[in-house]
């Protein structure tokens, strides 16, 4: 019953702070709910889960995100004998946006109809991932983008990161943009790498991930200066903006600005930086 954590703080958008699977589950009560996005789904047995008043039975296959910080409590049925459960728990740079992917509020119940795919998942990732100590941080990162998305996604009822199309071409310009956020990055090398056209792209970026490319990449470019003027105190507005890919620091904080509703020396006042 295997439990591993991120051996560092994850510069990317997103990552597994923990994951979990064939874990014999201990009762949890957690009054001020956990601090983090939260999955947990059953393997084997039955588990009950107290959250905004309801009580969910969650069988075999069932599974449920929960939003940080709301109360909720969990343990196995009486009547079912022991419970074992997989779990993960997100971070990264965009994990307190994760709403905007999943528009979850307060939890997300998924049933074992649709829960097959999401243990595969998990336990694919342990398998590929943390069994090996092999960890590649922007395939985790895309990763766990693609387990966020299907969940919102099964509000529609599309699978569009199984799509082809999403596979061929959308997954591998997300892995390039992870994996070189702090080098030079536009559309135009993104689709030739692809053998595409960047009009084409941008339109597969629009439908697949909801914004344009140039978008995505500022967005995450952001996210990462974020952690770095927080994690990085003495580095300076200069060397931010070299390590998230700008190389004139006047855009770079135009830009921060304009996402972040301050400049990046008042956000790190913002945090007693």
């Amino acid at each position: 019953m295997p439990i591993f954590f991120k051996p560092s703080a994850s510069d990317f958008s997103l990552s597994a702070d923990s994951i979990g699977n064939r874990w014999l589950q201990e009762p949890v009560v957690r009054p001020n709910g956990f601090p983090l996005y939260h999955w947990i789904q059953t393997e084997r047995g039955e588990g009950l889960l107290t959250l905004e008043g309801q009580e969910l039975l969650l069988k075999p296959g069932d599974g449920v995100l929960i939003a940080p910080h709301v109360p909720h409590e969990y343990r196995e049925n009486d009547s079912s004998g022991m419970w074992f459960t997989s779990f993960l728990t997100f971070d990264g740079n965009l994990s307190d946006d994760l709403y905007k992917i999943c528009a979850v509020s307060p939890y997300l119940f998924v049933p074992a109809s649709e829960g097959a795919w999401f243990q595969e998942w998990i336990d694919r990732i342990i398998d590929s991932h943390f069994l090996k100590n092999d960890i590649d941080d922007a395939a985790l990162s895309v990763g766990c983008f693609e387990f966020l998305t299907r969940l919102s996604q099964l509000r529609t009822g599309l699978s569009r990161t199984e799509h082809p199309l999403y596979l061929q071409y959308v997954r591998p310009a997300m892995q390039e943009i992870e994996s070189h956020l702090s080098d030079p990055l536009n559309v135009d090398d993104l689709a030739e790498q692809l053998h595409i056209t960047p009009q084409y792209l941008t339109r597969l970026f629009q439908r697949f991930v909801g914004s344009s490319v140039r978008s995505y990449i500022s967005v995450l470019r952001i996210s990462r200066a974020k952690e770095l003027l927080i994690s990085r105190p003495y580095t300076t507005l200069d060397g931010i903006a070299s390590l998230c890919g700008y190389r004139d620091v006047s855009y770079f904080i135009s830009v921060f600005r304009q996402q972040a509703g301050t400049t990046p020396k008042q956000f790190r006042k913002l945090y007693g930086i």
